[in-house]
């Protein structure tokens, strides 16, 4: 029995997209049909992804999700949040402060370009003084 991408992807435990990144890549080898489905050889696909273990079929018992108690790590990753959420809204508001500044500089007249033009470079250096 041969494998779809979806399938393979199940068997494994990876996504679908995984499956076909490596199907395309050459890293394992499969035939797309005619319809552009995949059809891959398990023994072919648990070469490089090992299978999935299955778990036994759940009971139907109510589970009590646990409370999570804050913890030192919970704490030191709410710190760092705040301190990222920090950093944003300063990055933000220097990004309008140049923003405003490009704008400023966008709309200011042009500045007047000299009528005489510069003189260049060899006639600089050959200039004629008082008819030499």
């Amino acid at each position: 029995m041969k494998y779809t991408a979806g399938q393979a992807a199940k068997a494994t435990g990876v996504s679908k997209a995984t499956i076909t990144r490596a199907l395309k890549s050459g890293k394992i080898s499969g035939v797309k049909d005619e319809n552009g489905a995949w059809s891959i050889d398990p023994s072919e696909l648990h070469r490089v992804f090992p299978p999935v273990a299955h778990e036994p079929p759940e009971t139907h018992t109510l589970k009590q999700p646990a409370t999570p108690e804050k913890t030192n790590e919970t704490g030191v990753l709410e710190r760092e949040n705040q301190m990222l959420l920090e950093a944003l809204i300063e990055a933000r508001q220097e990004r309008d402060r140049w923003h405003q500044i490009a704008e400023r500089l966008s709309i200011a007249p042009p500045v007047p370009i000299s009528q005489k033009r510069p003189r260049g470079f060899w006639s600089r250096l050959f200039r004629k003084e008082g008819g030499t």
